[in-house]
C-alpha cells in the first residue's frame, strides 16, 4: 500500500481536499434501516443509526445464542480540518491530517496505515486517543476485528478519561458481545454508559447492559438495568423493549404480578403494533395463568382486544386459542365444540392440533364418548409427530377408562410398549392397575403397582395413590407384614393425602389382624382424634371398643361404644353397641343403665342379641326386685329361650307374688320352678298356699304332702300340716285334715301356728256340724293367744259358731270380747258381725 511522505506534503493535501474540518458523520445524517427483529420476530429499538452492509441486532437468549449489536457510526468528539493554513504545521499534525482526510472519505483501508504511522512515529502525539479510535472504527470497517479490538483496547488502557474512552468502550463491548463474552461485554457496556455524553447512546449502551448481563445468566442486575432505563424518557427509544425484557425476568422468577403489571403497560403505551399486540396477548396469558375469577375475566378482555388491533399477527392465533382454553376451563364445553364445528375459529396447521385437544377434551367431558375418541384419533392420524398426538393418545387411553372398555388393558399395553419413557407411560400401567384393582383382580394389580412404587415420574399425591392401592392389595392378599410397611411409608411420607383415613384403619385392622393391639389402638385412636369428620371414623370407634374389651377394659369399652352411639346415632353397629354397653353395665352392677341398651340390642338384632340380651335382662330385673319387669322377662324368655329361667329367678317371683297376693302369678312361676331337680320343699309350700289360695284344693294338698314329706322341722311341718288341713276341710275330706290339724298341734302345742291350728280343728267340727264343740276350740284361741292377726279371726269363728248353735247370749258375748279386744278389726277386715 503506497505511504505518503512524512514532510512536504502538507500544503498540497490540505490545499488538494479543501475541505474543512468538521465531525466524521453527523448522527442525524447516517442512513438507517428498517428496525431490526429479534430471535422471536420481536422489533429492537434503534438510538443509533446503522450501516447497510450491516446485520441486525438480535434479543440475547442467555447462554444459548450470541447476538450482534449494529456497527454504528457514533458520533467522533474530535475533527478532521484539511484546508490552506498560513500557520506552519509540525509533522504530526501533518501525519493525523493525512490519516483524517481518508478517513473523512470512508476510504478505510488507506486511513488504517495512516494512523498506525502516526501511532508508531509520535508515541506522545496529542491526537493518540482519536487516531487510536479512527484507527480501530477503519479496521472495523475493512472487517479486521481482531485488529480492531487491539486498538480499541489499546485506547482503553492508556486513556483514561478523553472524550474517546466512552466510544471505544461501545465499540469493544459490540465486539465482546458477538463473541458471546457477554460478561466483558456488560463491563464495557456499564463503561460506556458512565463515559458517553449523548443521552441516545447512554440508552443504548445501557439497554444492552441489560442483555449481555441476561447473557451471563445474571437476571438479577439484568432486572436493575431495564428499571434503570425505564425512568430515562429523553432519548430514549429502548423504554418499551426494557420493559418487555423486565416482565419477562420478573416471571422467571415467579413474580407473576409484578410481570403482568408491566405488561400491561406495555399493553397500552406500546407504540409499535407488534410489540402491542404480543404485550396484550402476553398479559392475557399470564392472567389466565393466575387462574383468578377476576384475572381470568381480564384474560378474555385482552384476548378480545388484541383480536381487535389492526394487522396480522401469530399473537391473534394465540389469542384465539386463548379464548378457546379460557371457555373450556370454564366450562363451556359445548361453546368449544361448536366454534370448531362452525368454523368460528380459524387457526393455522401447527395450532390446530391444540384446538382439536380442546374440541376432544370438551366431548369427554360432556360424556360424548364416540365424538372424543373421534377427535382423538384425528389428532393423532393428521399430526403425529406433535406433542399433542402424545396427549391424545394418552387422553384416548382414558375416555376407554371411564367406558370400562373390554379392550382397554390390550390398549393401554400397545401404549406403553410404544411410549418407552415418560411420566404418561407410568400414568397408563397406573390406570391398568386401576383396571384390575376395580374388578378386585388384587392379584394382577399388585405386582404393578409394586413397580409404580420405583417410578421418578409420579410424584406428589399420586405417587402417594399408588402406595396406597399397593397397600389395599397386599391386604386382600393377606400379606399382613408387607401391607403393614406399605401403609407405614404412605403414612410417613403423605400426611396430607386424602386417603391418609382409610391407611390408619387398613393398617390398624392389620395390627389387629396379628394380635398386635396396642398398635391397632394407636392407629385407632389417631384417626378418631386427628379425623372427626371421616367416615372411616365410625369403624375405628367400633373397632377401639372391641379391642378394650378383648384387654378386658369393660369401662374403656363402654365409653367407646356410647361415644360411637353419640356420633353416629344411625351406626351399622348400633345393636353390638348396645349390647356391650348393657353388658359392661350388668357387669358393674348397674343394673338400671343396663336394661335400655340391652333391649335395644335385642330388638334392633334378635338373631345375634336376643339370647344373650334376654339373659342378661332376667338377671338385671331380677337384681333391680323389679317383679313386674322380671316377670315380664321370664314370660318372654321362657317362649324363645334355649336355657331354662334361673330357679331362684323363678322362686322369687313365686314368693315375691305370693307376698303380694298374687296367687295366679305365684301359681304360674312356681308350677315351672317345682318340676325340676332344684326346687326345695319350700317351693311346695309356697306352691300349696297359692293353689289353696285360689281354691285349687286338690292340687294344693298334693303340692303340701310333697312339701312334708322332706320337711321334719316342728314349726316348717307344723306350717304344711296346717295348710294342708285347710285344703283337706275343703275338700271335706275331714278325718284327713283331723289327722293333718292334730299332728300339727303336738308339734307347735302353743304360739301362732297352736293358734291357726286350733282355728282348723274348729273348722272341721263345723264342717261335721258341731257348732258348740266348734265355738268352744275358737274360744280357746282367745285364752292362749293375743295375737292382733289369729285371734280376732278365731273370735269372729266362735260368734258365727254360737250363733249357730242356738246359742245367742253366748254369741253376743263373745262378739262384745271381739268388740272390746280388738275394736279396729271389725271396722276394716269385714262389715259388723250379728248375732
Amino acid at each position: 500500500m503506497k505511504r505518503w511522505p512524512l514532510v512536504g506534503i502538507a500544503p498540497v493535501v490540505v490545499i488538494a481536499l479543501g475541505i474543512a474540518r468538521q465531525p466524521l458523520v453527523a448522527q442525524n445524517d447516517a442512513p438507517r434501516l428498517p428496525q431490526a427483529l429479534d430471535e422471536n420476530g420481536r422489533p429492537i429499538p434503534r438510538a443509533i443509526p446503522v450501516e447497510k452492509s450491516d446485520k441486525s441486532h438480535a434479543t440475547p437468549k442467555p447462554a444459548k445464542q450470541a447476538e450482534t449489536t449494529p456497527p454504528v457510526e457514533l458520533e467522533d468528539p474530535g475533527s478532521i480540518r484539511i484546508a490552506p493554513s498560513t500557520t506552519p504545521k509540525a509533522p504530526d499534525e501533518i501525519q493525523i491530517d493525512i490519516a483524517d482526510g481518508f478517513y473523512a472519505k470512508k476510504m478505510y483501508d488507506q486511513a488504517a496505515p495512516e494512523y498506525e504511522r502516526y501511532l508508531g512515529l509520535y508515541p506522545t502525539g496529542t491526537a493518540r486517543p482519536q487516531a487510536l479510535f479512527r484507527l480501530g472504527e477503519s479496521y472495523r470497517h475493512n472487517g479486521a476485528t481482531n485488529a480492531a479490538r487491539n486498538a480499541y483496547e489499546t485506547l482503553l488502557t492508556q486513556f483514561q478519561n478523553n472524550d474517546f474512552v466512552g466510544l471505544a468502550a461501545y465499540r469493544l463491548a459490540d465486539i465482546y458481545y458477538q463473541d458471546k463474552q457477554y460478561r466483558d461485554a456488560a463491563t464495557l457496556y456499564r463503561k460506556a454508559s458512565v463515559r458517553l455524553k449523548d443521552p441516545a447512546l447512554v440508552n443504548s449502551a445501557k439497554f444492552f447492559t441489560g442483555r449481555a448481563l441476561e447473557g451471563t445468566g445474571d437476571k438479577i442486575e439484568a432486572r436493575l438495568a431495564y428499571e434503570d432505563l425505564l425512568t430515562s424518557t429523553a432519548n430514549n427509544p429502548f423504554r418499551d423493549a426494557s420493559r418487555f425484557s423486565l416482565a419477562m425476568l420478573l416471571k422467571d422468577v415467579g413474580r407473576l404480578a409484578d410481570a403482568l403489571r408491566q405488561m400491561q403497560v406495555l399493553s397500552k403505551q406500546a407504540e409499535n403494533p407488534d410489540l402491542k399486540i404480543e404485550a396484550t396477548v402476553q398479559a392475557g396469558l399470564w392472567e389466565e395463568e393466575m387462574a383468578t375469577q377476576q384475572q381470568l375475566a381480564a384474560a378474555e378482555g385482552d384476548f378480545k382486544s388484541a383480536l381487535g388491533l389492526p394487522g396480522p399477527s401469530r399473537w391473534k392465533d394465540i389469542a384465539q386459542l386463548g379464548l378457546q382454553r379460557l371457555a373450556y376451563n370454564g366450562g363451556k364445553y359445548q361453546s368449544v365444540i361448536d366454534a370448531y364445528e362452525k368454523n368460528a375459529v380459524q387457526l393455522p396447521a401447527e395450532m390446530k392440533a391444540d384446538l382439536l385437544m380442546l374440541v376432544a377434551n370438551s366431548c369427554h367431558q360432556l360424556g360424548k364418548t364416540s365424538d372424543a375418541l373421534k377427535y382423538y384419533d384425528q389428532i393423532v392420524r393428521e399430526f403425529p409427530n406433535s406433542d399433542s398426538a402424545k396427549d391424545a393418545q394418552f387422553q384416548r387411553l382414558r375416555e376407554l377408562y371411564t367406558t370400562d372398555d373390554p379392550n382397554l388393558v390390550a390398549e393401554i399395553d400397545k401404549y406403553v410398549a410404544a411410549n418407552l419413557d415418560g411420566a404418561k407411560r407410568d400414568e397408563a400401567l397406573l390406570m391398568k392397575a386401576e383396571v384390575f384393582f376395580k374388578k378386585q383382580d388384587y392379584q394382577n394389580a399388585l405386582p404393578i403397582y409394586s413397580a409404580l412404587e420405583l417410578s421418578r415420574q409420579l410424584t406428589g399425591n399420586r405417587k402417594g395413590d399408588v402406595l396406597f392401592r399397593l397397600g389395599w392389595c397386599q391386604m386382600e392378599m393377606r400379606d399382613l407384614n408387607q401391607a403393614i410397611k406399605v401403609f407405614t411409608s404412605f403414612i410417613d411420607e403423605y400426611p396430607g393425602n386424602k386417603m391418609i383415613q382409610y391407611a390408619l384403619i387398613q393398617r390398624g385392622q392389620a395390627y389387629q389382624s396379628q394380635k398386635n393391639l396396642a398398635s391397632a389402638l394407636k392407629d385407632f385412636d389417631t384417626l378418631i382424634r386427628s379425623y372427626p369428620k371421616a367416615k372411616e371414623r365410625e369403624v375405628a370407634l367400633h373397632q377401639k371398643a372391641l379391642i378394650l374389651g378383648q384387654q378386658d377394659d369393660t369401662t374403656g369399652m363402654a365409653d367407646a361404644f356410647r361415644l360411637l352411639l353419640k356420633d353416629y346415632p344411625n351406626t351399622a353397629m348400633k345393636a353390638q353397641a348396645d349390647y356391650w354397653i348393657g353388658w359392661a353395665a350388668c357387669n358393674g352392677k348397674d343394673y338400671k343403665e343396663a336394661v335400655p341398651y340391652l333391649e335395644e340390642a335385642r330388638k334392633l338384632d334378635p338373631e345375634q342379641f336376643w339370647e344373650k340380651s334376654s339373659i342378661r335382662l332376667l338377671s338385671a330385673e331380677f337384681n333391680l326386685e323389679d317383679r313386674a319387669g322380671t316377670a315380664r322377662e321370664v314370660d318372654l324368655y321362657s317362649k324363645q329361650g334355649k336355657i331354662p329361667v334361673p330357679g331362684e329367678i323363678l322362686r322369687w317371683l313365686g314368693t315375691e307374688f305370693s307376698k303380694a297376693g298374687d296367687y295366679e302369678n305365684a301359681q304360674k312361676y312356681l308350677e315351672v320352678l317345682t318340676p325340676r331337680d332344684e326346687a326345695t320343699p319350700e317351693d311346695f309350700l309356697f306352691l300349696g298356699r297359692a293353689e289353696h289360695a285360689l281354691g285349687k284344693y286338690e292340687e294344693a294338698a298334693n303340692a303340701l304332702k310333697t312339701y312334708l314329706k322332706s320337711v321334719k322341722l316342728p314349726r316348717p311341718r307344723a306350717e304344711g300340716l296346717l295348710t294342708l288341713a285347710n285344703s283337706q276341710i275343703a275338700l271335706k275330706a275331714l278325718d284327713e285334715a283331723q289327722g293333718s290339724d292334730d299332728e300339727a298341734l303336738t308339734l307347735q302345742p302353743e304360739g301362732e301356728v297352736n293358734g291357726r291350728a286350733r282355728i282348723a280343728a274348729g273348722d272341721i267340727q263345723m264342717a261335721r256340724g258341731n257348732f258348740e264343740e266348734a265355738a268352744k276350740l275358737f274360744e280357746s284361741v282367745a285364752v292362749i293367744l293375743d295375737n292382733d292377726e289369729v285371734t280376732p279371726v278365731a273370735l269372729e269363728k266362735a260368734v258365727d259358731a254360737w250363733k249357730m248353735s242356738g246359742d245367742e247370749t253366748r254369741s253376743k258375748k263373745t262378739l262384745n270380747t271381739l268388740k272390746s279386744r280388738y275394736p279396729e278389726y271389725l271396722q276394716h277386715k269385714r262389715p259388723a258381725a250379728t248375732p
